[in-house]
């Protein structure tokens, strides 16, 4: 498959079939190519031949942004995986190792401990500086995707469930030192449209944060009054810049979270994920975003490991059915995991290539 069926879409025209961009997990990438921790060459190319082979389009994160210190130091051991940042107000340390049994580096130690490292936390971003990195290797990606998406910030609340802090410390944090948080977040937003002005400035069409929203991570209410406004000050300079804002939110979306994404000034959302794994239902979101907002996902990537070959069939089916001629829709899904039968990522692209058969008549 080309990149001729993504780039029609987004022109707004007819493409020959149904674009199909699954986010591919390391692991699953690694596995069917063959190719351990250490192979030689750049991961992007990994990944897209891992796309071409399986038949989908390249869903790709670029990072064209470099972060730069000057006053504060990093220290990372490869062997062990820790990291520890040696900042003005004090130290902080991480430690993620790359685990074989679900092909991704896990969190053993986060970050931000609880409200003794906010001090710490806070100087390692006042000392951040952003620039476009290098051209050379981000255009090279850009231009080996089919759907190249540029890597930015997720709003500071998400980013340190996710990623810093942990959803049951961060929450609690919320709870007990609401003040202290909200500050640092707010500092931390400032920093973010600082690395979203640089991001603006460079190569590439699609501006995509790891939001990772989700009613199982923050209420609506919570997301509403932290994250919102910080998304749609995010989408303004999106805008400015002439870009897309499509931000990853793979989680439950349905119900009340809903409405609350309503309020979003958003291009788009991508990994949008249908039950059992999440709640999403493709025509709600089309009727509470509007037919100008690309819907990109439709498939619960857990089935991949599952199914049978019919069960998933019927899962995919379902879904192209009920979006059948909708002209800012994307088949697609959090990664495929490393335990993807592959006689069920061949059942989708079978699907994909049938919608070349009416589709969009």
């Amino acid at each position: 498959m080309s990149a001729r069926e993504v780039a029609d879409l987004f022109a707004g025209k007819t493409p020959r079939r149904l674009p199909w961009a699954p986010e591919l997990n390391e692991g699953f990438v690694r596995k069917l190519l063959n190719a351990p921790p250490g192979t030689p060459g750049p991961y992007w190319e990994l990944e897209r031949e891992a796309a071409r082979r399986i038949g989908a389009d390249h869903l790709h994160r670029v990072q064209t942004v470099r972060t730069i210190h000057r006053r504060v130091e990093i220290e990372t051991d490869e062997a062990t995986g820790l990291c520890v940042i040696r900042t003005p107000a004090g130290d902080l340390s991480r430690r993620r190792v790359w685990d074989a049994n679900s092909g991704t580096l896990l969190n053993y130690e986060l970050l931000v401990k609880g409200p003794e490292s906010f001090a710490a936390y806070r100087a390692m971003l006042d000392d951040e500086t952003y620039e476009l990195s290098p051209p050379a290797g981000p255009e090279a990606e850009i231009a080996g995707s089919d759907l190249a998406t540029i890597d930015v910030p997720a709003t500071p609340l998400q980013h340190l469930i996710m990623w810093d802090m942990g959803v049951q410390e961060t929450l609690m944090c919320m709870l007990e030192h609401t003040d202290e948080l909200v500050e640092l977040c707010r500092f931390a937003h400032e920093k973010n449209k600082q690395f979203y002005a640089v991001a603006c400035s460079g190569p590439g069409r699609i501006i995509r944060p790891m939001e990772d929203t989700s009613s199982m991570l923050t209420g609506p209410r919570m997301y509403a009054e932290h994250c919102v406004w910080q998304l749609n000050e995010y989408a303004a300079i999106v805008r400015r810049a002439g870009k897309l804002f499509v931000p990853h939110m793979c989680g439950h979306l349905g119900a009340k979270m809903l409405e609350v994404i309503a309020q979003i000034d958003l291009d788009g959302i991508e990994a949008i994920t249908p039950p059992p794994l999440g709640d999403a239902d493709l025509p709600a979101m089309r009727r509470a975003l509007g037919d100008d907002v690309w819907l990109i996902g439709g498939v619960d990537p857990s089935r991949y490991a599952i199914c049978t070959p019919d069960e998933m069939r019927t899962h995919v089916r379902a879904t192209l059915d009920r979006m059948r001629g909708d002209r800012h829709f994307v088949l697609g899904h959090e990664e495929i995991p490393l335990a993807a039968k592959l006689e069920n990522v061949a059942v989708v692209a079978e699907l994909v290539e049938q919608t070349a058969d009416g589709f969009y008549s």
